[in-house]
């Protein structure tokens, strides 16, 4: 009986510690939309623009002979593009 109550505790503890991780991270995934954030990844930047981003790989490169149109903003070995910027290159289209 003992043994039955302790597996029930730990059960529940481990269903209520799943909850609270999940919980926080559909919080973070929200806080993360892109809507809210600033700098975006390629691939975010990709999503955004409807291209893949292969096409932005290709374009941002030393020896890209078409260079993407939107600087690319380089934090250490990150490659991030500033939604304004992308959002003024679409406006002027």
């Amino acid at each position: 009986m003992v043994l039955s109550i302790k597996m029930i505790a730990k059960n529940n503890i481990h269903n209520i510690t799943h909850y609270v991780k999940t919980t926080t991270m559909e919080k973070t995934a929200q806080k993360t939309d892109l809507g809210i954030r600033r700098l975006l990844s390629v691939d975010e930047t990709a999503e955004y623009l409807g291209i893949s981003p292969r096409t932005i790989y290709n374009q941002i490169g030393r020896k890209a002979k078409r260079k993407f149109p939107v600087k690319a903003k380089r934090i250490n070995s990150m490659v991030k593009f500033d939604i304004r910027d992308l959002d003024a290159y679409i406006d002027s289209l």
